[in-house]
């Protein structure tokens, strides 16, 4: 399977896709799972289907990416919620920004047969959309490296949901 990259369009069909298939996954996996049990004490948002349509209406409703790396959701109601302050807490601190940070998240993977823990599939589900809203704001120059690294980390989230190798 090739995933070509067109940032603009891809942004949201590329975020629905994942969050459907979140979705899917969250509903039918078994509560007493292994998934379930290692994510025990850890920084995660994602606990339940409701999270997964609470995250999808955070991203879909907007974010604003600052020079500094600072990242505001648009929505003033969504952003007063309880729960965007955890979401905001996993983007400033586990989300990789910089285009050697997103590498060295890749290069860090479990290898290909092993599945993500969550925490690790929610920083490559949130550094995706980074990414994308980075790279539709640089350059001609810059946009190709953003989109390679969009690539990258929407092929290591396919091949985790699905177990289908995406090359980029």
């Amino acid at each position: 399977m090739r995933i070509g990259v067109r940032l603009r369009g891809s942004l949201t069909a590329g975020l629905s896709l994942i969050v459907r298939l979140c979705t899917i996954i969250i509903l039918f996996s078994d509560t007493d799972s292994t998934w379930t049990q290692r994510q025990e004490g850890r920084s995660v948002f994602l606990q339940d289907a409701a999270d997964t349509f609470l995250m999808y209406e955070f991203l879909s409703g907007g974010l604003v990416i600052g020079e500094n790396h600072t990242v505001t959701l648009k929505d003033e109601e969504l952003s007063s919620m309880r729960p965007a302050k955890a979401f905001h807490r996993i983007v400033y601190t586990r989300v990789p920004k910089t285009p050697s940070a997103i590498a060295r998240t890749l290069a860090d993977l479990p290898s290909m047969g092993e599945t993500l823990e969550m925490d690790t599939f929610e920083q490559l589900l949130l550094a995706s959309v980074y990414v994308a809203h980075r790279g539709q704001r640089t350059g001609a120059e810059s946009r190709q490296a953003w989109g390679h690294l969009f690539c990258q980390l929407v092929a290591a989230i396919t091949h985790d949901l699905t177990r289908q190798v995406v090359r980029c």
